[in-house]
């Protein structure tokens, strides 16, 4: 019987096209193992079994680490089960956020290894070349000391900046800590359905170039409400 490698490896039971197709999922649409299963009509173990060599042949591919001059990491929880079921579950995550010709961010995980500490992130930056390290001219991360230890210790010609989201997040958890503590000076209780500040601490976290007209005036209306409001609007100016 004549085989066609090029359409199923030898002994396998799923297509080359359907790996591929399998392989995207997990990479763009957060899909798992058990779920592709079900869309194939086949098992877990099957699945597993055939795109497992082409997992591990793309974590080899040294060559998607060229050309990465912005560099970010963040921690991340991988599951919230016992550990010596299903392995680590602190993670500690390199992501390219280089922009192409066309400004555009890549966006591209490079690796995940277990820990979620700067000793994790510092013996990644080491296993990789020096090529890799001078050439990161940013160095993205959350705000976390170990992280930036190791950036500082490893890529020492690198700007070390807060990540975008983590910018926000300190923002925005700033601004409704003085919404409660005005709250609280004003009404002496926190705050509840139907009161001025209360209603408006979505509006709070939006940006202005979102907010509609009917979302302005409510905004207008609650800060007027109260002389001590002001010091909500002046976190934002």
């Amino acid at each position: 019987m004549e085989q066609f490698t090029s359409l199923v490896a030898a002994r396998g039971s799923i297509t080359t096209r359907a790996i591929i197709w399998a392989i995207g999922q997990l990479r763009r649409e957060h899909a798992t193992i058990a779920g592709l299963a079900r869309q194939l009509g086949t098992s877990w173990k099957t699945v597993w079994r055939a795109i497992e060599p082409e997992l591990r042949r793309l974590a080899d591919d040294e060559s998607r680490f060229e050309n990465v001059t912005t560099l970010g990491v963040d921690e991340h929880i991988w599951h919230h089960v016992d550990p010596r079921k299903r392995g680590p579950k602190e993670l500690t995550g390199m992501v390219d956020l280089t922009r192409d010709k066309h400004g555009k961010t890549r966006a591209r995980l490079l690796d995940l290894v277990p820990g979620r500490s700067g000793k994790a992130y510092k013996d990644w930056l080491h296993a990789r070349d020096s090529t890799f390290r001078d050439g990161v001219q940013v160095a993205a991360l959350d705000p976390f000391a170990g992280y930036k230890s190791a950036i500082d210790d490893t890529l020492e010609d690198a700007v070390a900046v807060l990540d975008a989201f983590h910018v926000v997040k300190l923002g925005t958890a700033a601004v409704d800590e003085v919404r409660r503590r005005v709250q609280q000076d004003t009404l002496g209780h926190r705050g509840r359905k139907g009161e001025p500040l209360y209603g408006i601490q979505s509006i709070l976290r939006a940006g202005a170039e979102n907010l509609t007209d009917k979302q302005r005036a409510r905004f207008i209306t609650a800060i007027e409400a109260h002389e001590a409001h002001e010091e909500v609007f002046g976190l934002l100016r």
